[in-house]
């Protein structure tokens, strides 16, 4: 069994595997019913436990079957026997306990007894490896490993590579020319994968082996002729083959696949390059051309090339074809309109026509001349790409037009620019406008790297993502701000009305918003602004932003009628309606004694589901379930640095797992706020009400400082408890805040949070009175040695908060500021009491 196996070891047991192949699917789903019935009456079970742990850590530990007065058996991999430990504290469905300080870093086995019966081993400090940087690799090639604990405590990981079809192995290496640590590995492959064959990927970080959550793909090696540093790059033609002859009579055609615009005798027209006369016809037959022979470059010598402007006119991309320049210092394209054109008026620059792969541009500038914000969109995709696009030190000015949109799978934007105009495109009837720069949506194997992007409204924004790495950019957005009229005066704000003439944005906007996204990196950018301090007068401003629980794409909720070991049925909370439900969603057992169980649904017939793996503690009846798609699932955010933007890092109002923010520097950039909510939606057929899911949130080693008193900084957790008037179950486990530095500043205007850490629920149910129904929806969090410097008040909790450890917190203030270490609130006249089994303590 592996590492990370966290089923009850009977069912891993080759006599089992025996006879189930025996019964059949029916016969399985009966037993796995009985067996798991029985586990969960005769034992405890652990549903989950964090990633890692150091000597010293305090942890959380949730689960079922625990009993009143949990025992906590801890073993180090190195150590011959268990050590009983004395839990901080422990109930029936959480046990939170401090590994040793005296203790080593190791591979620690864990596992819980209610006195009488033991439950299954679980591991943390195993390794994880969640995602590669891309799905196909070359004998030697170099790639990344992102994860969890991957390289720890100075030891050399192992790496291996597992034939599916075989069974063979080869040793990968570790390469300590690159990047690594506990969450990233670089990694030579073998010389001696075979192309075509996929492999499993296993590492081992010296105390534990775990197989990697995906496979990877051998190809045949090749050169990377534009840079791209990933593998399907190979696969470029960007030479001539050697039968042709340019210009020879009855030479190979064929072989011709490089097409210089201004000269190649197969062009029935050429380009000039002069800025003037229009070089659409030239282009187009050279794209076309070279498509129809398997592909090639279409060369853009040094040179203004002017795409005229016909309503509904583009250049079509094709497969197999890149638009290459001299260099985007001397080769430029410009499109758009140089005059004011009618309101039927619509123009795109660059299209990708539908099903085109294998295609991208590369060492040229693009430029939109329109200023005037008419309807130019700068690059569009027609139908669904096949993917392996790109664009590569490429310099795009977007002019006052809409943004670049892209999708398919197997996309890279390297070493590029991108600068919009202030715009109004996207105009609302209350006078708020204006597009961002660049809309991905949806893609796969996204490599988003080493980018300068510059605009005023609106976000960069990359919606359906599955394995990305966003690294090394700079993002920066320009305050565009306006003189409000009568019409803005009835615009939402957060500090104060907006009065005419007051200078406000022209409207909403942020940095980087990803959402329903899987797998994703990002890391090491830099998110700045420019011109003056952001007006804000809207609900957003966020830095990075998540927000699957937005306006579309909201999940459901359920009461149980029935289950099997693989299947939950349910009635929906709106008894009129189709359920709220996507192929990729969850569903999360949130009350009852299977409470904390999460897993993904295969399929659904009617009112049942089905799920990928069996119950631990199969569901009973009347037990409430959620259903959702994760808006950040196996999620790094690290060593990004932001300053001026009204709110930092925000997981908002959306269902997020396995997601960790570390070493992060927020500089007069608002904070950190997790929050799910519950909440009811209308929709056609009646009222449904959704509930979002948070698990193993990691917020370690950020810096946030306010040092301008615009904005305050804070880092929060909070479940905001919209409708009905009670809690409909446990929402939020795993939260880990440590070793953060919080700098406040006293006398900074609230946006929405004061400077504090926060572990609270917030009940925005008008004036209807909350109803006390004995559930917590926020279980174990841990904030330990963190830092507060001049917090009025350093940690705030509330009802709904149960088994909060505040540890080994520190206060450093300025000389006339006082500090309140705790505010522990009721959220409602109606609440019976504050928070439940609230710590604080020192060493």
């Amino acid at each position: 069994m592996s590492a990370i196996d966290r089923r009850p070891y009977e069912f891993t047991m080759p006599p089992y595997h025996r006879i189930l192949k025996r019964i059949g699917p029916v016969g399985q789903a009966a037993l796995f019913s009985i067996l798991f019935s029985e586990a969960s009456l005769a034992k405890p079970i652990i549903f989950n436990q964090p990633f890692t742990a150091n000597p010293g850590d305090i942890v959380s530990i949730e689960g079922s079957g625990f009993g009143a007065s949990p025992q906590l058996y801890f073993k180090p991999s190195r150590q011959a026997s268990a050590a009983v430990l004395t839990p901080v504290q422990g109930a029936n469905a959480i046990v939170q306990f401090r590994v040793p300080k005296t203790a080593s870093f190791d591979q620690y086995e864990i596992w819980v007894s209610d006195g009488v019966t033991q439950s299954a081993h679980v591991f943390i400090n195993a390794p994880r490896a969640m995602q590669f940087d891309t799905p196909e690799i070359a004998p030697g090639g170099s790639f990344r490993i992102f994860g969890r604990n991957l390289y720890v405590n100075g030891v050399a990981p192992k790496i291996t590579f597992v034939d599916t079809q075989t069974g063979g192995s080869l040793g990968a290496t570790f390469n300590t020319n690159g990047n690594y640590d506990a969450y990233r590995l670089a990694v030579i492959a073998p010389s001696g994968v075979v192309a075509g064959r996929t492999y499993q990927v296993i590492v081992s970080n010296g105390y534990g082996t775990a197989t990697a959550d995906q496979t990877i793909l051998a190809r045949a090696s090749g050169v990377d002729h534009y840079g791209l540093g990933v593998p399907w790059a190979l696969d470029f033609i960007y030479q001539n083959g050697p039968t042709y002859q340019a210009g020879v009579k009855g030479t190979n055609e064929n072989d011709h696949h490089v097409y210089d615009v201004t000269t190649d005798p197969a062009l029935t027209v050429h380009a000039k390059g002069d800025g003037v006369t229009d070089a659409t016809a030239a282009i187009q037959q050279a794209i076309d051309l070279a498509n129809s022979h398997g592909g090639g470059v279409v060369y853009l010598p040094a040179g203004t090339y002017r795409l005229a402007s016909p309503n509904n006119g583009y250049l079509a991309l094709r497969s197999g074809v890149v638009l290459q320049g001299h260099s985007n210092a001397d080769t430029k394209i410009t499109f758009g309109p140089t005059s004011p054109q009618g309101s039927s008026y619509k123009y795109t620059g660059i299209v990708w026509a539908t099903d085109s792969q294998l295609s991208g541009i590369a060492d040229l500038s693009l430029q939109n001349v329109d200023t005037k914000s008419q309807y130019v969109t700068n690059a569009l995709p027609y139908g669904d790409n096949g993917g392996r696009i790109f664009l590569q030190r490429v310099n795009w000015n977007l002019g006052a037009g809409r943004s670049i949109f892209l999708l398919g799978n197997k996309i890279v934007i390297e070493n590029s620019t991108f600068t919009q105009a202030s715009n109004s495109q996207n105009l609302q009837p209350n006078g708020n406008s204006g597009l961002g720069p660049l809309y991905i949506s949806p893609v796969s194997n996204l490599l988003f790297k080493n980018n300068t992007i510059s605009w005023f409204s609106g976000q960069v924004l990359i919606n359906d993502l599955t394995n990305g790495v966003i690294e090394g950019n700079h993002f920066t957005r320009n305050a565009d701000q306006i003189m409000a009229t009568a019409q803005q005066a009835s615009w939402p704000y957060i500090n104060k009305a907006i009065a005419v003439g007051d200078v406000i944005q022209r409207g909403e906007g942020r940095q980087l918003s990803i959402n329903f996204g899987k797998n994703i990196v990002i890391h090491s950018n830099t998110f700045d602004t420019s011109g003056y301090p952001l007006k804000y007068n809207w609900n957003d401003g966020e830095t990075i932003l998540s927000e699957g629980g937005g306006p579309y794409r909201r999940g459901d909720t359920g009461l149980a009628t029935a289950a099997t070991a693989l299947t939950i049925s349910g009635n929906s909370s709106c008894s009129a309606c189709s359920w709220n439900y996507y192929p990729n969603s969850i569903v999360s057992i949130v009350t009852g004694a299977g409470a904390g169980q999460i897993r993904n649904i295969v399929s659904r017939s009617n009112n049942t589901f089905t799920i990928d793996q069996p119950w631990d503690v199969v569901p009973s009846p009347g037990d409430h379930f959620a259903i959702d798609v994760p808006s950040f699932q196996n999620t790094l955010i690290r060593y990004n640095t932001m300053t001026g933007n009204p709110r930092g890092i925000l997981l908002y109002e959306g269902s997020f797992l396995n997601v960790s923010v570390i070493g992060n520097s927020l500089i007069d950039n608002g904070g950190i706020w997790v929050r799910p909510d519950q909440r009811s939606i209308a929709i056609a057929s009646g009222t449904i009400y959704k509930f979002d899911r948070v698990r193993n949130i990691e917020i370690i080693g950020n810096t946030l400082t306010n040092t301008k008193g615009l904005y305050g900084s804070y880092i929060n957790v909070d479940h905001a408890l919209i409708a009905p008037t009670s809690f409909w179950g446990t929402s939020t486990d795993g939260v880990e805040i440590r070793n953060n530095n919080l700098t406040a500043r006293p006398g900074t205007p609230q946006y929405a949070i004061d400077e504090a850490y926060w572990n609270y629920t917030s009940y925005q149910n008008g004036n209807a009175s909350y109803t006390d129904n004995g559930v917590n929806p926020i279980a174990g969090t841990i904030l330990q040695g963190n830092g507060c410097t001049n917090c009025s008040t350093n940690y705030s909790a509330s009802t709904g908060a149960l088994n909060t450890i505040i540890w080994n917190a520190a206060t450093m203030n300025s000389v006339g500021v006082s500090s309140m270490i705790l505010n522990d609130f009721k959220i409602w006249s109606t609440a019976p009491h504050a928070s439940t089994g609230t710590i604080t303590g020192r060493d």
